[in-house]
Order: C-alpha cells, then sequence, then structure tokens
C-alpha cells in the first residue's frame, strides 16, 4: 500500500481537519521522543541515589538533624528528578504544561549547580589521600558540563514555532 500524502492532506483539509491533528493519530516527533526519554532515563538514577540517601538521612540516621544542608543537597534533586518523570510522560502525549516544565528543568537545574559551585567551598582536609576529600565541586562541574548543553538543546527545540503549535494547552 502507497501512502500519498497530498492526497490525505487534501483530503483532510475537506474535512476540516489540521496537519496538527493528523500528526496526533501518529504520536509526537521523534525529536520530542527522544527529549522524553532522555528526560525519563537521566532522572531516574537521581531519584533513585537521591530518595534513598534522603530516606536513609531521616529515618534512619538521624543526620538529617545535625546537617539540615542536606534537605537542600539531596531534597532540590531529588524534587527536580520527580519532576522529570512526571514531564517526560506529558511530554510524550504532547501537553504545553510539559514542555513548559521541560524549559524549566533545562533552566533551574544548570543555575542551581552554577551557585552551589560558586557559593560552596569545601573544607580541604591537609595530609588527607584525595579518596577522602570533598568531591563535590568535581561532580558538580561535571554535571554542569552535561546540564549545559542538554538545556542549550531543549531551549533550541522547545521555543520553536513548528514544535510549540503541536503541544495541546489544556
Amino acid at each position: 500500500m502507497v501512502w500519498d500524502s497530498s492526497s490525505t492532506q487534501t483530503e483532510n483539509m475537506h474535512q476540516g481537519r489540521s496537519s496538527v491533528q493528523e500528526l496526533d493519530a501518529y504520536g509526537p516527533p521523534p525529536s520530542i521522543i527522544a527529549v522524553a526519554a532522555v528526560q525519563f532515563l537521566g532522572s531516574l538514577p537521581f531519584l533513585y541515589l537521591c530518595g534513598i540517601s534522603l530516606w536513609g538521612a531521616v529515618w534512619v540516621t538521624h543526620e538529617i538533624a545535625n546537617s539540615p544542608m542536606l534537605i537542600v543537597v539531596l531534597g532540590l534533586p531529588f524534587l527536580f528528578s520527580l519532576m522529570a518523570v512526571v514531564t517526560s510522560i506529558g511530554l510524550l502525549r504532547l501537553r504545553e504544561w510539559a514542555r513548559r516544565a521541560t524549559l524549566s528543568l533545562a533552566t533551574l537545574p544548570v543555575f542551581g549547580c552554577a551557585l552551589f559551585l560558586i557559593l560552596y567551598h569545601p573544607r580541604d582536609v591537609y595530609g588527607a589521600p584525595f579518596a577522602v576529600r570533598d568531591i563535590s565541586h568535581l561532580v558538580g562541574k561535571v554535571l554542569l558540563a552535561i546540564l549545559i548543553p542538554v538545556s542549550i538543546w531543549w531551549w533550541v527545540l522547545f521555543t520553536r514555532n513548528k514544535v510549540r503549535s503541536q503541544f495541546h494547552r489544556d
């Protein structure tokens, strides 16, 4: 069976359907599927690790009482990851709120990571081997190196008019 796109488009115009409604029948474009997959799969490790660590700090070791900064260090990545999982599902359903939330997720973690690198200065223990030293700046720099290109990709993709017009305002 050969599919003739010009005759299908003509039939759709006569029936009152737009090309956006035609796309809905076939699902989201591959670029949006790729973003949803990267967002979902990239957030799962953070969701798991931060969730388990936060659970342990609150309920098992009660370390949260001695170091309330753990709420910020573990809680924010956990919440961003949870938001990313929900948003990736919304992207596959072509929801406008998911597109906007993805743009927020492309921005807020980058700013948070950059602020952490600027404001937090680890205490270096002199004479301690490298394995004992604080590696938070190294982790922050690696995360920033990953987050910046991904954020640029998402901003370029989701602010184009052609892509914006495919999302439903619900």
